[in-house]
């Protein structure tokens, strides 16, 4: 079963890169969620949580090279 074989892969690359750019992510908007109101604030999170995924996407695709 190749295919599980290179997915495990994939996942792994992923788990590798993940903890990282949330670091780099939650660090650039730190700054703005201390600022921000409560309504505000559920936006920002809101962003920060896509940002991560696409910058993980960016660094280690879910299937390899698209």
């Amino acid at each position: 079963m190749a295919n599980g074989f290179l997915q495990e892969g994939f996942r792994r690359a992923r788990a590798a890169v993940e903890p990282v750019v949330r670091q780099t992510v939650t660090a650039e908007y730190a700054e703005r969620l201390q600022q921000a109101d409560a309504k505000q604030r559920r936006h920002l999170l809101r962003m920060m949580k896509r940002e991560i995924h696409r910058r993980v996407d960016e660094k280690a695709p879910r299937w390899g090279l698209y």
